[in-house]
């Protein structure tokens, strides 16, 4: 077999920040355009003229976690009533929306566990899937039914055992993922499933082969249950931004940015909020290249939570088909070609005894932030700072999330006790943690995203050192005394205070880079590195040596670092790349001038397939035709790519331009044209205009 691609046309992914659309791709839009990225700690805000392609002014706000509209209120009230406002609420035409909340609650393994159908699969496919990482067996059900390769019929639909699973133990369930064998040849028994899921338990249900056109069962499997997973997160931020709109009377589209760097309206994104998930990198790499103009660089968005890493070619970042969530399994979304790492500026630092220092996989609410938003967790930090005993984790104090009504339904009673004795001012973790008991609610209720806990960060140490002074400079320092005292990077001799907690500040700022600085060489080389590997160990620490063998790497492109931490942490990181490093004007808010300068971007899929030389099979979501005439198939195909984007397109209220058309091709040697045709796949995308 050989394989041939035709094209009527090069398809590229259509990023914002390609020269010719930026003009055209809206002729009766407004000239602005607000882009906004929602974070983990920070919800930034930009006003983005579309001619110009140029920031016009930008704000960050506090993300407040259980109450996200206020986040997003409070940057839109900034960036539409400061004084020197470039424009009014009339002149936004649209709103775009960028953030890493999906990926981070994937990263910090928070969400909610979705009921899961498992169509025609096997012991074999089950094991494949790696559900179990994801939800409990008892939410999982599998039953008979399902496709063959060629869209046939593999085994009739057991309804009667999903409905009884439905009216016993899942009709509570407010989530479902289903997947069937070989539903992108045949999607009838999936539709079927989410039918009568819908009708018994009012339920949202994700579709495997509505998410992604691959083969791979196991791999639709895990995508439609992330998919649900993060469903209701992406719907309360929806929902959230909406709020805000409404707040400052904008009724204009909003939409989202998605993984590939293609925007979608925020309703479709809500149905399909695992194509989000890389969203956040994605608008940091559009927002870099448009504020630098550079066309070769690697990118490393430092955030709260994670570090995303990019490499950018020609003008173009490098696209996956398959998306990796942290490197652990693969899902079915096509994406930029990120690297997503757990370490931010809100990432906790653990002391041990002695002076070492880990960077845990965690975002906490640093120090220097609590003790900003609650004066009295500062007063009580300065006491403790002053005491020789219990110092050990004397700065972790837990604290209430912002709306409580949210939780209540979702806690059993001991929970619901605890998290009232927790209360909303700063409580001392020390006053539960006695109790195995209390121990592991207070780890629930943190994951669920109910409580915040204060821990030692970055973030903090970058305080001390000035190179940060969003929040409470003396709460960081507070906090760096407490527990440099703990573990003996602090003495008692006030004397040398200031520079045993300049010196101790700098050794987590170092840890931070040499972290940050692994994680460039990762992504610079496609491999990957492990702590304890001696030869990035004398690259990175060891001055360039090991033993007598000097130690030298170098990127070939320059680093471009953006997010809020960059300025902290990558001047040093290119100086070990030996490489320049360019932190451009609005690095801060690059995901948020990404999300303003998005192009809606429509694609669709058909397959033909010949199965065993029995005809020429058309796959199109729940149609399958035959053909025996190989080239009436092509055409077929080819024209239900077409109707379907035209429609998606109506249904957004959108007008549809022209759509490029790409058809990948397995024939068998030595045929006669399409006579040796194996497979096809047809791909349809189209630049969208707004109606």
């Amino acid at each position: 077999l050989r394989t041939l691609t035709i094209s009527s046309s090069t398809l590229r992914t259509f990023f914002p920040f390609s020269a010719p659309f930026q003009e055209t791709a809206w002729p009766h839009m407004k000239s602005y355009k607000i882009g906004i990225d929602t974070g983990g700690t920070y919800t930034d805000a930009v006003v983005y003229h579309l001619r110009k392609k140029q920031v016009m002014q930008s704000v960050k706000a506090l993300t407040s976690h259980g109450k996200l509209e206020q986040g997003v209120i409070s940057a839109l009230r900034e960036l539409l009533n400061h004084p020197k406002a470039s424009c009014q609420s009339s002149e936004i035409g649209m709103v775009s929306l960028s953030t890493t909340l999906a990926t981070n609650a994937l990263v910090e393994k928070k969400g909610t566990d979705p009921g899961v159908v498992l169509i025609g699969f096997s012991d074999d496919m089950m094991e494949k899937s790696h559900l179990d990482e994801l939800v409990s067996r008892e939410r999982v059900l599998r039953i008979e039914g399902g496709h063959r390769y060629d869209g046939k019929e593999k085994a009739p639909l057991d309804l009667e055992k999903l409905q009884q699973f439905l009216e016993t133990s899942m009709k509570s369930c407010r989530n479902f993922a289903v997947a069937a064998n070989y539903s992108v040849r045949n999607s009838e028994h999936e539709l079927q499933a989410g039918r009568l899921i819908e009708n018994i338990t009012r339920a949202r249900v994700s579709l495997s082969s509505s998410l992604t056109s691959d083969l791979n069962s196991p791999r639709r499997a895990y995508t439609a249950t992330l998919n649900a997973k993060i469903q209701p997160l992406m719907e309360e931020l929806v929902q959230a931004v909406k709020c805000a709109m409404g707040e400052f009377e904008l009724d204009v589209p909003l939409m989202m940015v998605k993984g590939d760097g293609s925007i979608d309206p925020a309703e479709i994104a809500m149905t399909r909020p695992i194509e989000t998930v890389a969203s956040g990198p994605a608008a940091s790499v559009i927002g870099a290249c448009s504020l630098t103009g550079l066309k070769d660089f690697v990118i490393s968005d430092i955030g709260g939570t994670t570090t995303d890493t990019a490499v950018v070619e020609g003008g173009w970042p490098l696209i996956e088909n398959r998306h990796a969530i942290m490197h652990e399994r693969e899902t079915s979304i096509k994406s930029i070609r990120v690297r997503s790492y757990a370490l931010g500026g809100d990432s906790e630092v653990q002391t041990g005894e002695g002076e070492e220092l880990k960077m845990l996989a965690r975002r906490v609410m640093p120090v220097s932030l609590m003790a900003s938003r609650y004066p009295i967790f500062l007063k009580e930090l300065i006491g403790k700072s002053n005491e020789r005993t219990g110092l050990h984790g004397a700065h972790r104090y837990l604290v209430q999330s912002e709306d409580q009504e949210k939780w209540k339904d979702l806690l059993t009673g001991d929970e619901a006790e605890l998290l009232n004795m927790i209360g909303d001012t700063p409580t001392p973790y020390h006053r539960f943690s006695g109790r195995a008991r209390y121990r592991a609610m207070i780890l629930r209720l943190f994951e669920m995203g109910a409580i915040q806990m204060s821990g030692l960060t970055m973030s903090d140490a970058a305080h001390v050192l000035g190179l940060q002074n969003h929040w409470s400079s003396e709460g960081a320092r507070m906090a760096l005394i407490i527990s440099g005292r703990w573990n003996g990077m602090i003495s008692g001799n006030h004397q040398n205070l200031e520079q045993e907690l300049q010196n101790y500040a700098r050794k987590i700022l170092d840890q931070t880079v040499l972290k940050s600085s692994r994680i460039m060489l990762e992504t610079l080389s496609g491999k990957t590195v492990t702590q304890d590997d001696a030869w990035v160990q004398a690259f990175l620490e060891g001055e360039g040596r090991l033993n007598q063998l000097e130690v030298q790497l170098k990127s070939s492109i320059t680093l471009v670092a953006v997010g809020g931490p960059a300025e902290s942490i990558y001047p040093e990181v290119g100086r070990k790349l030996n490489t320049r490093t360019v932190i451009p004007e609005f690095a801060s808010v690059a995901n948020a001038v990404g999300a303003a300068s998005g192009t809606v971007k429509i694609s669709m899929t058909s397959e033909v397939t010949n199965p065993e030389s029995k005809g020429f099979i058309l796959h199109h979501q729940d149609h399958v035709r035959t053909f025996q005439d190989p080239d009436l198939a092509l055409v077929e195909a080819e024209q239900y790519v077409r109707e379907a984007i035209r429609e998606k397109v109506r249904r957004m209220n959108f007008e549809c331009g022209s759509i490029e058309i790409d058809m990948d091709k397995i024939l068998i040697p030595g045929t006669l044209g399409n006579q040796g045709l194996v497979s096809a796949t047809i791909r349809g995308e189209t630049l969208v205009q707004l109606g």
